[in-house]
């Protein structure tokens, strides 16, 4: 089996993967609420959640994939009701009803980040467009 890496997103090399494709699957790392320009946190889970999203779809995009190749979603957040009123209804609309986790935890791996999300994709043999990043 090949697998093939995802370049990054951020300007500065990070320890992980953005992601990789492999057996048909891109695999994303868990994607959290920061901007990849600057590399902050961003305040509000709302904005987290809405950076989230379209950093997933890039991902997909640059893997040969697309939302609507999702297969599991996991997501995790440090506060419930935040995410019930502030992000959940901007992940239900941007991302596809799909085999779903939702997990609390006490915190994620940046001071500041409230929510963090992990998909799966199917995806095309072949389609990786290294070129883009």
């Amino acid at each position: 089996m090949t697998v093939q890496v995802l370049p990054t997103e951020y300007h500065v090399e990070k320890g992980y993967a953005r992601g990789v494709v492999a057996g048909g699957f891109v695999f994303l790392s868990g994607v959290g609420g920061i901007d990849p320009d600057s590399d902050t946190v961003l305040p509000t889970m709302a904005e987290q959640a809405g950076i989230i999203c379209r950093r997933i779809v890039a991902s997909l995009e640059l893997a040969g994939s697309s939302v609507e190749n999702i297969v599991k979603i996991v997501t995790y957040v440090t506060d419930l009701n935040i995410y019930r009123s502030h992000g959940a209804a901007i992940v239900k609309e941007r991302l596809p009803r799909r085999a779903s986790t939702l997990v609390v935890v006490k915190q994620l791996a940046r001071p500041g980040m409230m929510i963090e999300v992990d998909v799966t994709a199917a995806v095309e043999a072949g389609e990786f467009h290294r070129a883009k990043s």
